[in-house]
């Protein structure tokens, strides 16, 4: 299996590959600690983006205490190594922080907070590109 580390840079990787595809300029930034994955020109200026990967069905782990309601999060569900090794492509879900909070989007189990993928697999949420404001 993947380790955790891959997960997150498929995620990063994955996400600002389907933003340039779609025409927008986008910088990611490196490291561990940081509190920004990559960042998005558009029309109204730069957006700021977390994106959160996923190998399985359940949640991505996310603390409430750290959205920001003006940021945009894309979560990727990878899918199974099943899955791509027969090219499926992964599934995105665009929300923005004002939704997840608004919501109530987050999860608390006993030792951790999460979205669970299930609430993200709507059409509120599912393949949203267009929540994002226009390419500048």
């Amino acid at each position: 299996m993947p380790s955790k580390n891959t997960t997150h840079l498929a995620g990063e990787f994955l996400v600002a590959g389907e933003l340039s595809r779609r025409g927008y300029p986008v910088s990611i930034t490196f490291g561990n600690a940081k509190s920004v994955d990559i960042y998005a020109d558009t029309k109204s200026g730069p957006v700021v983006i977390d994106a959160k990967a996923g190998r399985t069905k359940s949640n991505f782990p996310i603390k409430k205490e750290n959205i920001n309601k003006r940021q945009y999060y894309i979560f990727v569900y990878l899918k199974t190594k099943e899955d791509i090794e027969n090219n499926i492509p992964p599934v995105y879900f665009i929300v923005t922080g004002k939704e997840i909070i608004d919501n109530n989007l987050i999860t608390a189990w006993k030792t951790r907070q999460g979205i669970k993928q299930t609430d993200l697999n709507t059409k509120k949420y599912k393949e949203r590109w267009d929540k994002l404001p226009p390419i500048s």
